[in-house]
């Protein structure tokens, strides 16, 4: 029997059912060895047999097709430990151009598999990953740029898996979280993508006109905490305490907290505003925050750059056209989003270098059957809406047993109502803090709010008892303002068309990228206009194999074009591409078929492409 040729020595055996007497113990699995009723090893652990004790090779051929089924559109499969091989052999066999995934966290049971079975088909197989003793988070992060959460099928044995069923089990439930994501990301983009084009091109020139956040980066003294200032209910606890913390602390509020914060008569040191939706312009439209500094994207609607504060600065963009303009002028400063407001308030805290986090009004759930602090634009849209027959209490009941509502603890273990998506927004704080224990401490206010793991509970005390640390905030900010403060960048003077270089004006890079990107968009709109004319003369033509070759030079083209990412933001997602096809017409022949796709597919990308050019 051929074996992994590295430890072909070590592994040598004398039958197919011992291991040699001379392997390190520290390499040897704690399972039994046992001849099956076919011939080939099987095993046992704690009582349990990982494969089948007579056919183990048609137990894995079984396991390897329901795998393969499992998953719609699936190319590649991830299995959970895999006892001695021969579900993933049999999937490498049956399924050649697949990824094929093992992830182990116990180095000893690869290393046994590896003694006893023929691993061959697996080290030849073209898209094989080990994944040995490897963190869960590093797992998902493989599947995601491999075959991809959704077309990845799972493999698990709850007998193979028994040596490490905490790992697995969070990793399974890591997989789950995700593809939630992965599955929230693409709603949202199918709902929002034109109104983030349409905002990201109105703002452009704010890109060359306003500070990034870059200009913090790292920059917060050591013993000056910072304090996030979220909309739950429990920030009431702590909006008659804010003028201290203030003189201890940086202040950073949510936009959705900032009326609260002025209305207790406080100003915060940053407002952060990152969703790009009119509603969220709502939280700050008809208010002043004259020494605050605004944090802000550049798909926020375009109102917000009329906010008067002490300054505007902006994050990285998030979207394909405002990240190739920052590629051509430099970088905002890249804030990591969590889907949430409050997300972004703590990266931002991680950003400047914060080893201290306190957060209040997080709840991530409703703690007395609450929504958000008294005075919220959320909370006053409802006594707006409400009528006689639908009262405030009806419509704020009708968000509190929505879907997917479920009762978990807060820190004191105490039930607390939250729903799918606040848990998700735990989900990111607690992988966050995992990340950075060694350098950030992260904090709640509030025991009445949803229980995040790695967060610790603080009293105000822990803040207020401290000495007051005005000078150090003022130098930290004094050093980070570059720019020219004003109540709205555009009033600024700085001019995003022009630069001077050797005395003399020329045409600024954001000027420049601009050309180049409508220039490219152009082209691109050529080339999937003739792409789509030639798959049309293609369908209606009796001999449509010869358009392929063309055509395939048009597509490669296409995937090859700088340009073809900022056209994706509004291009249809794969499922809203699946039910398009669903509608095309039926074809008799199957080269037609996939010309009639093409087709669409040039349609809908010069629709994207059009949508740009008619704002920039």
């Amino acid at each position: 029997m051929s074996r992994f040729p590295g430890l072909a020595k070590m592994f040598s055996l004398q039958t197919e059912s011992d291991i040699p007497d001379d392997i390190p113990q520290h390499l040897l699995a704690p399972i039994e060895i046992l001849p099956s009723k076919s011939n080939c090893p099987t095993a046992k652990e704690g009582g349990k047999f990982l494969h089948s004790a007579y056919n183990p090779l048609r137990e894995a051929e079984q396991a390897a097709k329901a795998a393969k089924s499992s998953v719609p559109d699936c190319s590649g499969c991830t299995f959970f430990s895999c006892g001695l091989g021969y579900a993933p052999i049999s999937y490498a066999n049956l399924f050649p151009n697949d990824t094929i995934i093992i992830v182990e966290s116990d180095p000893r049971y690869f290393f046994t598999a590896l003694s006893l079975v023929d691993w061959e088909p697996l080290f030849k197989h073209a898209n094989f990953i080990i994944a040995l003793g490897t963190g869960i988070d590093s797992v998902v992060s493989l599947i995601e740029h491999t075959a991809g959460l959704k077309h990845t099928a799972i493999s698990e044995n709850a007998a193979q898996n028994q040596h490490a069923a905490d790992y697995f089990q969070a990793l399974r439930s890591l997989i789950e979280r995700n593809k939630r994501k992965v599955e929230i990301n693409a709603s949202t983009l199918e709902k929002f993508s034109k109104l983030w084009l349409k905002n990201t091109c109105r703002n452009l020139h704010f890109l060359a006109e306003t500070d990034g956040v870059n200009i913090y980066k790292d920059s917060c003294p050591k013993d000056l905490p910072c304090v996030i200032l979220a909309a739950g209910p429990t920030l009431e606890e702590a909006l008659p305490h804010l003028a201290e913390l203030k003189k201890r602390a940086i202040l950073i509020a949510v936009d959705t907290a900032l009326r609260a914060c002025l209305r207790a008569g406080v100003v915060p040191d940053f407002v952060i505003l990152a969703d790009p939706q009119y509603y969220a312009y709502r939280h700050i439209a008809g208010l002043e925050s004259p020494s605050s500094i605004l944090i802000t994207e550049s798909a926020a609607y375009p109102a917000v750059f009329r906010f008067k504060c002490k300054k505007i600065v902006m994050c990285a963009s998030l979207f394909p056209l405002g990240q190739y303009i920052e590629k051509q002028i430099g970088s905002k400063g890249e804030l990591v989003a969590g889907g949430s407001v409050s997300t972004t308030a703590w990266d931002f805290a991680r950003f400047i270098g914060a080893k201290e986090i306190f957060c209040a009004g997080l709840d991530l759930g409703y703690p007395r059957l609450q929504t958000h602090i008294k005075g919220s634009t959320f909370e006053e849209a409802i006594h707006t809406k409400s009528t006689r027959l639908s009262t405030a209490e009806k419509l704020g009941s009708q968000i509190l047993f929505g879907a997917g509502m479920s009762r978990e603890s807060d820190y004191e273990g105490q039930p607390i109502l939250t729903d799918s998506k606040m848990k998700m927004f735990a989900w990111w704080f607690e992988s966050k803090q995992e990340e950075f224990k060694n350098s950030i401490k992260s904090y709640t206010l509030s025991k009445k709010s949803l229980k995040i793991p790695g967060f610790q509970v603080a009293s105000l005390d822990a803040i207020l008892n401290q000495n007051e640390k005005s000078e150090q905030k003022e130098r930290f900010l004094n050093l980070a303002h570059r720019g020219v403060a004003g109540m709205c960048p555009a009033d600024r003077g700085i001019s995003a068309t022009e630069c001077t270089v050797g005395g003399r004006l020329s045409p600024s890079p954001f000027t420049t990228a601009l050309t180049n990107l409508k220039s490219g968009l152009e082209e691109l709109y050529a080339t999937a206009k003739k792409g789509f004319r030639l798959a049309d003369d293609g369908i209606k033509s009796a001999l449509p194999a010869k358009f392929l070759p063309e055509l395939e030079k048009i597509d490669s083209k296409i995937l090859h074009s700088e340009y073809k990412e900022i056209a994706s933001l509004v291009f249809p997602t794969e499922k809203r591409l699946s039910e398009l096809f669903q509608n095309l017409p039926p074809m008799n022949n199957e080269i037609k078929e996939s010309l009639q796709k093409s087709r669409l597919i040039y349609k809908e990308l010069m629709s994207g492409i059009a949508q740009y050019q008619k704002y920039l």
